[in-house]
């Protein structure tokens, strides 16, 4: 079983690759407790909650805005303000195409002295919130399958109905780090009833099945290289991890498989199923986009250190297997070393690998 700390960590990149950086992932306060029954967890009450808590921190001061910035908090006014306008209608345009850094900048201004800071302040963080509920509710939906079968199939309609979103991971995050607080707090109780204990075990267990399998669905829809690398950070086993890379990143066999079932080896061989520079862009983006919430106040120092520890680590691994298969003297090896060095060494304290998106953008 995946640990708790690689699982939460590649939970939390899962997000970031998904929907980009747009969704700050710091601590979350309120709760919503509803049911959940069904056999896949015969557990007491304490485990039976899904549970979404919702950012409520404020800035002390009003967000220190580019110029760039106040001209589209005065556009993103002006739509929000118009009579026939829909508010998550004209967020849901918006957000995905501005600028994380500003976002989270907004989400922060609820009580700003500028009016129009404060009232796009407020509209933002409604419609994040009406995410974040019915992404509780989705969630919900899921733990009370019933079973197993009918559990994956729910998790395949959901990602067909585009709830398998950024609020959705956010909120099984939370669940996940609760249901692992459960079990160790139920471990340092020996005089815990060891009913309760099972019940707090199950319910981390069937979130862990959900998140894998969400993450499978996830992966079907995104490019390959962001589906290959976050596989890799949610696989606990290094030998799986090489196995994984030496079937995306190499040549394979070229074989065809005859109607008896023999397989006929072929001339030449297929090319790798991901590209290297299509891994190389996965591992860049996410690692900037680290950057671009951490530097967003998104998430703390520690916290970014370890995600980009965990990317660079994941890079060190393949660099291995491709030096082993395509030669250490290879035009293939050589691409992906200098397409990383800029992203785990980066030259100027201005690169958008320390920075984030807000220096990419203004280079």
């Amino acid at each position: 079983m995946i640990s708790m700390g690689r699982l939460l960590i590649a939970n939390t990149l899962s997000a970031l690759v998904i929907g980009g950086a747009a969704f700050s992932i710091t601590g979350f306060q309120s709760r919503i407790v509803p049911p959940c029954v069904g056999d896949i967890l015969e557990a007491p009450s304490r485990s039976r909650r899904v549970i979404v808590r919702m950012s409520e921190t404020t800035a002390e001061n009003d967000p220190i805005l580019t110029r760039q910035e106040e001209e589209l908090l005065e556009q993103l006014h002006a739509k929000l303000t118009d009579e026939q306008a829909e508010t998550s209608k004209v967020l849901g345009e918006a957000l995905p195409s501005m600028n994380p850094n500003l976002i989270i900048k907004l989400r922060q201004a609820g009580n700003s002295s500028n009016e129009k800071i404060r009232f796009v302040s407020n509209c933002i963080n409604k419609v994040l919130e009406s995410q974040l509920e019915a992404a509780a509710s989705t969630l919900k939906d899921l733990l009370e399958a019933g079973e197993i079968r009918k559990l994956d199939a729910l998790i395949g309609k959901a990602a067909r109905e585009g709830k398998l979103n950024v609020p959705f991971f956010n909120v099984l995050n939370v669940n996940l780090r609760d249901a692992a607080a459960d079990v160790a707090s139920n471990i340092k109780e020996t005089d815990a009833d060891t009913t309760e204990e099972g019940g707090a075990a199950s319910r981390l267990q069937i979130l862990q099945h959900v998140y894998t399998r969400c993450q499978e669905e996830m992966e079907k829809s995104i490019a390959p290289g962001l589906a290959l690398l976050n596989r890799l950070l949610r696989q606990e086993q290094e030998s799986i991890r090489k196995n994984l890379y030496e079937h995306y990143l190499t040549p394979q066999s070229n074989k065809v498989t005859t109607p008896d079932g023999k397989e006929i080896e072929l001339k030449g061989q297929a090319p790798p199923m991901v590209k290297l520079d299509e891994f190389v862009s996965a591992i860049s983006k996410t690692v900037e986009q680290i950057r671009t919430v951490e530097n967003a106040g998104g998430t703390d120092r520690a916290s970014a250190a370890t995600m980009v520890e965990s990317c660079r680590q994941i890079a060190k691994e393949a660099r291995v297997i491709i030096g082993e298969r395509y030669g250490v003297e290879s035009d293939e090896l050589e691409a992906f070393q200098q397409g990383l060095q800029p992203v785990f060494r980066p030259s100027s304290p201005d690169s958008p690998y320390i920075k984030g998106e807000t220096a990419s953008a203004q280079a």
